[in-house]
């Protein structure tokens, strides 16, 4: 394997990184006055970046615990970051980042926890698709909020944020009481 490939995927989710500052100025100078055209397409680039750094680590064979760290690490300090500018700007009220960040301690406790000896981190469906909505989330936000748009009224907003404590709390409840633990409970022909 060349040695730009080995490293692909972890320039991919550095530039998320890098581009993390770039779209909160762009969200603050839309909320200054500025158009808002430069933080959705930032955003756009953002959201790219966290969808393909997993599969050109697995397209170039280089998967692996420090990859997934990382792109973790850059998920989760733009979601808090993005999300708690806009508490800041009063586009969203203070819970929906602190249900991100509650999820997200979980999954990394209960991750530590369960792998032992060699601390590797256990993603889970609910949780994968936690971050999913986190995304979208925002990217509703920059679309509505930040460019302008606004064509989703207030009412609807509050909805989408009522969904944020609602799927971080199942992502939590599926750590606390396992699945097949609450399988074995209700299946009568478990022992």
């Amino acid at each position: 394997m060349p040695p730009l490939a080995r490293h692909a995927a972890n320039a991919v989710t550095l530039l998320r990184i890098l581009l993390t500052p770039l779209f909160l100025w762009a969200v603050l100078r839309a909320a200054h006055g500025s158009a808002g055209w430069l933080a959705v397409a930032i955003f756009a680039v953002i959201a790219l970046t966290d969808f393909s750094d997993g599969r050109v680590a697995r397209r170039f064979g280089s998967a692996n615990a420090g990859g997934q760290v990382l792109d973790h690490a850059a998920d989760i300090a733009f979601i808090l970051a993005a999300l708690g500018l806009y508490v800041r700007l009063g586009a969203a009220p203070w819970w929906v980042p602190a249900s991100a960040a509650a999820a997200f301690a979980v999954y990394v406790v209960d991750s530590l926890v369960r792998s032992g000896t060699r601390p590797t981190l256990i993603g889970s469906r609910i949780g994968h698709l936690g971050g999913v909505c986190n995304y979208v989330l925002i990217g509703v936000l920059v679309c509505n909020h930040t460019a302008g748009l606004a064509w989703l009224p207030p009412w609807f907003m509050q909805g989408l944020f009522a969904l944020v404590p609602l799927y971080s709390g199942a992502s939590i409840a599926t750590r606390l009481v396992p699945v097949d633990a609450l399988l074995k409970r209700t299946d009568p022909q478990a022992g």
